[in-house]
């Protein structure tokens, strides 16, 4: 058997696989989670099946990973790091949140994988932020001490939304008739497109259709519904607003930069000009938010690169 290092990303729908050589990946292998019983049988069947022998694993996971045993928000699993070891006869298993490890993976990412929106120098050692609407709404920050790359985690998603506009009011005051409380994720996640175009169709008098959020974002693809294509790119305006406070609140001149399901598939279809304006969109301080780059990940398993990097680094 092979002496290998092991890296997983955990979502509620799937689980991703690698082994990880000097921060390579090999063996990448999908698994639908609803096939096995527990986290421990999906990773011992990829052990097996590739006939390994594992010094080191990290598992990112979708969630919050602050308890010992970790409990999956849409899943009947339960794990802990020893629970891991044991059954899968790992020496060491790390867990972190998986916006740890794209946050992480940020070094290690180059050019190709990368569409770089603003142009600016990212400066060295300053901190780098990474902010993905997706199922929901994940933040991180990741500073260089010396050589070493420290990620800084939090629930930045949960953090309250202030509207810009009179159109934006509109919106929170119309989630408020729903929700005690309006975070930022509320908006920007997929969730969030709903949310939007809901609110604007009580805002134009107009009957809501039961759209999802791939329905409202392949109408703004095809141009075929105009209350769509204007509650993407409310979407779009409130997620680059979003983005250059992250500047204002962490200094992010190492770069700003996007992940996340829901960009990607629209990216044909952004005005990145229009995005790059309400990006540094600050008054006063709109010199500051320019002087940081802006990207959006395009590779597609930034996860696994980013808890490879973490091995290295243990």
């Amino acid at each position: 058997m092979l002496q290998r290092n092991l890296v997983a990303d955990v979502g509620g729908t799937n689980i991703r696989l690698a082994i990880a050589c000097q921060s390579k990946l090999n063996h990448i292998q999908t698994f639908k989670c609803a096939e096995f019983p527990s986290l421990e049988a999906a990773i011992k069947h990829y052990i097996e099946f590739n006939q390994l022998n594992i010094e080191k694993a990290c598992i990112c996971i979708a969630g919050a990973v602050n308890d010992e045993i970790i409990k999956m928000t849409n899943l009947d699993w339960q794990f802990s790091a020893h629970s891991l070891e044991q059954y899968c006869q790992i020496k060491q298993v790390h867990l972190i949140n998986d916006y740890h490890a794209i946050a992480m993976s940020l070094p290690q990412l180059s050019s190709k994988q990368l569409i770089t929106i603003s142009d600016k120098k990212a400066q060295t050692q300053a901190p780098k932020m990474v902010c993905g609407p997706g199922t929901g709404l994940g933040i991180a920050q990741l500073i260089s001490v010396g050589k070493h790359h420290h990620c800084i985690s939090g629930e930045g998603g949960h953090i309250a939304f202030a509207p810009t506009s009179k159109q934006q009011i509109q919106v929170l005051n119309h989630l408020l008739d729903q929700h005690e409380r309006v975070s930022i994720e509320r908006l920007l996640s997929g969730q969030g497109i709903i949310n939007i175009y809901q609110a604007l169709a009580v805002q134009s008098n107009v009957i809501a259709q039961p759209y999802d959020a791939q329905h409202i974002t392949e109408h703004f693809i095809h141009k075929t519904d105009e209350l769509c294509i204007r509650s993407i790119e409310l979407f779009l305006e409130i997620l680059a607003q979003f983005l250059g406070d992250l500047v204002l609140m962490n200094g992010a001149f190492g770069g700003v930069y996007i992940a996340g399901g829901i960009l990607p598939r629209i990216i044909e279809h952004i005005d990145f000009t229009q995005f790059k304006q309400h990006y540094t969109h600050k008054g006063r301080f709109t010199g500051y938010v320019n002087q940081a780059p802006l990207y959006l990940i395009t590779e597609p398993q930034p996860g696994l690169i980013g808890a490879a990097a973490y091995l290295e680094q243990v």
